[in-house]
């Protein structure tokens, strides 16, 4: 259970929406298309940000940032899946997704299975790389 530790119980303030690249066939032409993995969107937390400011070149700017995410372990990310995330969307608040995408996810288990400190989560690393627009 997520955090079922109840000092950490509303620790996952943020929610996630999770795409996948898999192949799809449309007659005899296969063609890989992302689709999302998850039905309704996924409590989680961002936390651990570095955020740079923006890196201007001739052509347009862009920013980059690599930042962590923590959400349960039953969650179903995988590295290279697109990440849509709501900050505050856990605690009803409807701002602006951002977009990321998914490293390689650890798994933090608790030690005694659980029981005593609920701690248990998975943690993934994420990367935000976007052409600053209008």
């Amino acid at each position: 259970m997520i955090f079922n530790n109840p000092i950490f119980s509303n620790w996952y303030t943020d929610t996630v929406d999770i795409y996948r690249v898999v192949a799809v066939s449309h007659g005899n032409l296969d063609r890989q298309e992302r689709q999302k993995v998850n039905v309704a969107p996924v409590p989680c937390r961002i936390y651990h940000t570095e955020k740079g400011g923006p890196n201007m070149t001739n052509t347009g700017a862009r920013e980059r940032s690599s930042e962590k995410l923590g959400c349960d372990l039953s969650v179903d990310i995988q590295a290279g899946d697109e990440l849509l995330i709501v900050r505050g969307g856990n605690l009803g608040y409807e701002g602006r997704q951002e977009r990321y995408f998914a490293g390689s996810p650890v798994q933090y288990y608790d030690p005694v299975g659980g029981a005593l400190t609920g701690l248990q989560h998975k943690e993934v690393g994420l990367l935000m790389d976007n052409v600053i627009g209008r």
